[in-house]
């Protein structure tokens, strides 16, 4: 789950120095660029299809009630990095493997995914740095697909997903009180799911999209440790499916994909606060406007990402965080103008707290609060919420080899019939690294 909390931002630890640039101090904590490492695990999962608790399907021409479907397993997942520190450019490669076995699993029992990451920061001067960053994912998990800290589709489906996340970062100190930072994100999702039942509404249908966001801030030093900042950003998000979502009725066409797409604007204040050398608070504030407009219609809405991170003692720290925007949904129903959902209004509260309970024993909680309202269509002003909690212990018997047990639990509410489910899962395991 630590996917949960990528975009809050990480403790800001001072000004790094042109020579020997290395911002996560690969060469002092492994004195070398490379390392390797693999986990073994067995695992419970008493939901592994997150389906709903006695729903409904038609079997041989008659309705019968379904059960979530449980399993146990053992997963494998080998992974490899390279960090490189040079005099002012730093690089960074990384691939995760992992490979599930489900012993009651049917008609598919394994799972495979992979994760690739690639970091590139160059300094060139102490005002002056460009960071790349790239982020590429091979998934059939819902909640491991999203970087964003929003779940857009939490209901497994048939097939994986492909998300590649690409950034582009730019700052420039124009004085040593005043910076511009410029920005962009790319996000493409690709799901396999391409044939439903009636030939419409499939998730890659529903889901498949790239989206451009494009940012520009003015920053500005108050004193060392506040920096206040204005800015906007400008998004395009296009569907790329060219797939019917709902067929056509009487005095209507098909919908299909290209009818959600919207162009966003987003303005917002804010600023970042050092309070001490262990505490950072980082505040953006403001609104968005979005527009549909290959169906006519729009919305407004506040925006906000807040967060807070304390390290309140070596290897022990706490971050929580808020965040208020827009999103893409799984959920299509046209109402009876024809009008589909067109996405959702979502709120997301965080926090991680990681403890180092003794030299070789750290225990870490994370948890995550999702609340979302549907915009337009059948589910128009409908909520669902989606709550993820996640326990892990981790023993270190030496600096190679390390023990771990951990408990997942998942819940999803909505007010969509059909779509609520609960899931546990357990798992403990083995992790060796070099």
């Amino acid at each position: 789950m630590k996917h949960v909390l990528n975009s809050a931002g990480l403790l800001a630890l001072g000004v790094i120095s042109l020579h020997a640039y290395d911002p996560q101090l690969t060469r002092q904590q492994t004195g070398r660029p490379w390392s390797i490492s693999a986990t073994v695990r067995g695992f419970y999962d008493d939901n592994v299809f997150t389906a709903p608790e006695n729903s409904f399907a038609r079997q041989f021409g008659r309705t019968v009630v379904v059960h979530p479907t449980e399993s146990f397993g053992f997963e494998v997942s080998p992974a490899v990095r390279l960090n490189l520190p040079m005099e002012q450019t730093f690089i960074s490669l990384g691939y995760i493997y992992s490979f599930r076995w489900y012993e009651e699993r049917d008609p598919r029992n394994y799972d495979q995914s992979h994760e690739f990451n690639g970091k590139l920061r160059h300094q060139f001067s102490p005002r002056h740095d460009l960071g790349i960053d790239d982020s590429f994912v091979y998934t059939s998990e819902p909640t491991a697909v999203d970087r964003s800290g929003i779940v857009t589709a939490p209901l497994k489906s048939e097939g994986n997903v492909l998300h590649n996340r690409g950034s582009i970062d730019h700052n420039m100190g124009l004085s040593p009180q005043f910076a511009v930072s410029l920005g962009y994100v790319n996000n493409w999702y690709d799901y396999e799911q391409e044939n439903t039942p009636g030939g419409f509404g499939s998730r890659s249908a529903l889901l498949d999209r790239l989206e451009h966001l494009f940012r520009v801030d003015a920053r500005y030093q108050f004193s060392p440790t506040i920096v206040g900042l204005v800015g906007y950003n400008f998004g395009l998000n296009t569907y790329t499916a060219d797939e019917v979502i709902s067929p056509a009725r009487p005095g209507r066409p098909a919908l299909k994909s290209d009818d959600r797409d919207s162009y966003l604007h987003r303005i917002y204040v804010g600023g970042d606060y050092d309070m001490t050398a262990k505490l950072r608070a980082s505040l953006r504030v403001g609104g968005e406007f979005t527009d549909y407009h290959n169906s006519g219609e729009s919305s407004v809405n506040p925006y906000a990402d807040a967060s807070v991170v304390y390290v309140y003692l070596p290897g022990s720290s706490v971050e929580v965080g808020i965040r208020h925007t827009r999103n893409a949904t799984d959920i299509v129903a046209p109402d009876g103008r024809g009008n589909p959902t067109l996405d959702a209004e979502t709120t997301v509260l965080y926090g991680q707290v990681s403890h180092r309970i003794t030299r070789s024993f750290t225990g870490s909680l994370l948890g995550q609060f999702q609340t979302s309202e549907f915009n337009d269509g059948a589910n128009d002003s409908r909520s669902e919420d989606l709550f993820l909690v996640g326990l892990n212990f981790d023993y270190r018997f030496n600096p190679h080899l390390a023990a771990e047990l951990g408990y997942n639990f998942d819940i999803l509410s909505s007010d969509v019939p059909g779509r609520g489910y609960d899931r546990n899962r357990v798992y403990i395991g083995l992790r060796a690294s070099y």
